[in-house]
């Protein structure tokens, strides 16, 4: 598998001024050219169209014509053993140059054995002559250009370079070193065939023009790579830093730059002021060996918080303004690298990354408790040391799926954390393995790592296309907690990235210029859009306006991806598929969404409305099949409020997708029943406008996508399986319980099934079918609890938490005198229903499951807690009105 993307591009020259009388030569770099990062040494970043720089350099052609410069560029990537060094060269000429009728060619002789004198091939300089191009052997090339004759029709370039191919010079050998040129390109750079210079609306991502002066156009002339498995240390350097040659060739015109034949002769070579690739390829193989395979479980990062913020703390606190051999007072240090180390610490920025995205979830997302025949042999085996622990492992699962609750805030279960922050320290670790001293390497690792996650978290949030959620059989609900969780595990490594990159800025006392910079400010933009993100995932904003959360959900989703890209191309793999996922999903539930007429019907004296809505045909089945899932619910163009497609009334619809459980199927009539309380928000207002203003009979067009969630893959309760059923329901909760309810009763009327449903007043229980609701309200299995008139009347002590008012209930019974309104006005005691259920038999199975507000599944859940730690198996399910 390929793990080596687009490195960071070093760039240097060394140029030389020749004739076959005198070479000389001229380094021009970073300071002279302006590059757009002069101030930040160990990372300069230069973007040219699609290729990318660091240290910038340039060569000027020595000719009196005009101000000439040859640039070269340096790229290394390693894929599956083999390592491929690609080498880019520019023409850089002033602005407009009119070069009339111009003819000019440039001879890149490549893999020759030109090398500056001195033991180390990375910092050697000098001029061509003592590269090894003598003037001996620059007069022959010069004479058989000028011989060059050239027929109407003919490319002088693609003529010159069949020349050189075909016949080396003597004085030429030792230069070629062997007795023949091994690779020889001869690219017009004027004249017929010759490149268009690079335009600007071509480079509008790059904040860098590497030449001087700025007004100056350049061209992309030549590429070459040099390929070969198995290089040693010495071998690499050899290659990276080799020396090209380059004639550069005018032929005269009367209306041209030169009236005569012209020639001059540049070495081009990149140029290491500091340290050896050698010792930079070392560490990397050292850094590699530290990555390893991990359970890929996405995680939560509450319990890690605290030790992220004194991480930070601890770096700002203690780092000193340093540069290179002063220390720190902690390992990092402000390390002045050259090119090649650059490069080297992008490879192991893009391994690491790469890895944390390999690595596999192995934690399914939904728990569940096998049940076990009650026989006398399974009876005395829960009493031996197999049952205990069977026993103990039950109440730990249990425990784990607990919600923790902070400072009013809650941050999901318990479980969630553990394997959450197990999964933090992990990408933590990555984070820090083989970053050695290097301050800029640590930082950039935060980033890199915190991107790899993106596809996972993508897959995560996805609803129609969820690999995830189809491979641990579970729904997009049962893993989108997890997601929730990853996204603050990224959120905080984004946060050490943004915090150490803004600590260097200050330390070196250039954060006022960088900030404004291109590559730092759309990093900036991405972090703002992080922070406005999880800022609206707190359940004070949610509860003020879930409109608001969701909205900058989806456009922080759609924008993070391309502003991370032009921050950082090398996160181009993990952008494209996180943003391709996202897509591909959207795609596919705009197409599974169909368009229906459909019956509002308000339901007298409460605020509810009934929906009642023809599905096609051929859709019905997957309704049929699976009670007690739900769809999500839009409006069209056709209903909304503001016919006018420019106003923002109109398009808010856009961004609303609301869940509502799938109440009742018609198979006859091919019907689905939605219910849905009528709240502020402007989807259940618009619903409340289309009910009161159409008359009897009248249809709406609505948009329906589904059905969704985990109900599908329940086992069966009305099998074997379980002994007992509570079925607990809160509200238009009951939309969920209920079709649950008549499923275990069409499948088995004898089964053993507790309803427990509680409402605000008697018109909220009058929605169900006429028939259906006589049925429901007659079964002795249904206790039906009002909360409306307690509400007025009582203080709201008692024994459910919380004085929330929709746990304020009394019983009624429609059947038996001693269950009547009047002698029945008391809140229904959660505890001793449980406990009612669980005391038959201690070998009982129970299968538990509640829709209703949050404080009355987390009471229930409590005292089902209590009989879990006991040894009973149960089955646990809590549909949650959250989203």
């Amino acid at each position: 598998m390929r793990y080596s993307f687009l490195e960071t591009v070093t760039l240097a020259a060394l140029a030389g001024l020749s004739s076959a009388q005198e070479l000389s030569s001229t380094i021009v770099g970073c300071a002279d050219v302006r590059c757009p990062n002069l101030e930040d040494s160990t990372d300069n970043v230069c973007t040219l169209v699609n290729r990318t720089f660091g240290d910038i350099g340039l060569a000027r052609i020595p000719t009196d014509m005009a101000e000439l410069s040859w640039v070269r560029g340096n790229n290394i990537t390693d894929d599956e053993g083999e390592r491929r060094i690609t080498s880019s060269f520019y023409l850089g000429a002033p602005f407009e140059l009119d070069t009339g009728d111009t003819r000019a060619c440039a001879a890149f002789f490549h893999q020759s054995t030109a090398r500056f004198p001195g033991d180390h091939v990375d910092t050697a300089q000098g001029t061509c002559e003592q590269a090894g191009v003598d003037s001996a052997c620059l007069d022959a090339l010069v004479a058989r250009a000028r011989a060059l004759r050239v027929e109407n029709g003919e490319d002088a370039c693609e003529k010159l370079q069949e020349d050189f191919l075909d016949n080396l010079d003597r004085e030429c050998r030792g230069l070629a070193g062997t007795d023949r040129w091994e690779s020889v390109r001869v690219r017009p750079i004027f004249g017929p065939g010759a490149p268009d210079v690079i335009l600007s609306s071509d480079n509008l991502t790059s904040n860098c023009w590497p030449i001087e002066p700025k007004e100056h156009d350049l061209a992309f002339i030549e590429s070459h790579e040099a390929t070969a498995r198995n290089l040693t240390a010495a071998r690499t350097n050899d290659l990276f830093y080799d020396v090209t040659p380059i004639l550069t060739v005018f032929y005269g015109a009367e209306n041209g730059l030169v009236a005569n034949f012209s020639s001059q002769m540049t070495c081009l070579k990149i140029v290491n002021s500091s340290v050896t690739l050698d010792a930079i390829l070392a560490e990397q193989r050292e850094e590699e060996e530290g990555a390893a395979a991990a359970i890929h479980v996405s995680g939560a990062m509450a319990a890690i918080t605290g030790v992220v913020t004194v991480f930070s703390l601890l770096l700002l606190s203690t780092t000193d303004r340093v540069v290179s051999e002063e220390p720190m007072a902690w390992p990092y240090q402000f390390l002045d690298l050259d090119q090649a180390a650059k490069q080297s610490r992008r490879q192991a920025l893009n391994y690491y990354g790469a890895g944390t995205y390999l690595v596999r979830r192995s934690r399914r997302d939904r728990t569940s408790y096998v049940a076990v025949p009650g026989s006398p042999f399974l009876k005395q085996q829960r009493q031996n040391v197999l049952g205990t622990w069977s026993a103990t492992t039950r109440s730990a699962v249990w425990w784990l799926g607990d919600e923790v609750t902070f400072f009013g805030q809650n941050w999901g279960q318990r479980g969630e954390l553990v394997f959450g922050s197990l999964w933090a320290v992990w990408l933590l670790s990555l984070c820090v393995i083989g970053t050695g001293n290097d301050y800029l390497h640590l930082t950039k690792r935060f980033g890199i790592v915190a991107v790899s996650q993106l596809p996972i978290q993508y897959v995560l949030a996805l609803k129609k296309f969820n690999p995830v959620a189809l491979i641990f059989h579970s729904s997009h609900e049962g893993v989108n907690r997890w997601h929730r969780v990853l996204g603050r595990v990224i959120y905080y490594l984004m946060c050490l990235h943004a915090a150490f990159y803004l600590n260097y800025y200050y330390q070196m006392g250039i954060l006022g210029r960088r900030i404004i910079d291109i590559v730092p400010a759309l990093g900036l933009t991405a972090f703002i859009g992080m922070v406005l993100l999880n800022t609206t995932t707190l359940s004070v904003i949610r509860r003020y306006s879930y409109r608001i959360f969701f909205t900058t959900h989806l456009l922080v989703a759609l924008a993070l991806p391309p502003i991370i890209f032009f921050h950082h191309r090398s996160s181009i793999f993990y952008v494209v598929e996180a943003l391709s996922l996202f897509t591909i999903d959207l795609a596919l539930r705009k197409m599974d969404t169909f368009t229906t007429d459909a019956s509002l019907i308000p339901i007298p004296g409460s605020n509810l409305i009934k929906i009642v809505a023809p599905v096609p045909p051929q859709k019905i089945s997957r309704f049929r099949e699976s009670p007690g899932t739900h769809v999500y619910l839009s409006i069209p163009a056709s209903s909304r409020p503001s016919p006018s497609t420019v106003s923002a009334a109109h398009y808010i619809f856009e961004f609303m997708f609301n869940p509502f459980t799938i109440a009742s199927v018609d198979e006859r009539s091919t019907d689905l029943t939605l219910i849905v309380r009528c709240r502020n928000g402007p989807m259940t207002q618009n619903l409340t406008r289309l009910a009161n203003g159409s008359t009897a009979g009248m249809k709406v067009p609505l948009s329906i996508e589904g059905p969704y969630g985990c109900a599908a893959r329940f086992p069966n309760f009305a099998g074997p399986e379980f002994d007992q059923v509570l079925l607990v329901a809160g509200g238009v909760g009951a939309s969920f319980i209920l079709p649950v309810y008549r499923s275990v009763l069409g499948e088995n009327q004898g089964a053993t099934v507790t309803v427990v449903w509680a409402v605000r007043s008697a018109s909220d229980a009058t929605w169900p079918a006429s028939d259906a609701a006589q049925s429901i309200l007659e079964d002795d299995r249904v206790q039906l609890y009002l909360t409306g008139d307690i509400i007025e009347s009582t203080s709201g002590t008692g024994t459910l938490s919380g004085g929330d008012a929709e746990h304020e209930m009394v019983h009624l019974s429609q059947r038996q005198p001693k269950y009547s309104p009047d002698r029945s006005r008391r809140r229904p005691d959660l505890r001793k229903i449980v406990d009612d259920v669980f005391k038959h038999g201690v070998e009982e199975r129970v299968a538990v499951l509640v829709c209703g507000p949050e404080g009355m599944a987390h009471e229930l859940r409590r005292y089902v807690g209590t009989w879990v730690r006991k040894g009973r198996k149960v089955w646990w399910h809590n549909e949650s009105f959250g989203w």
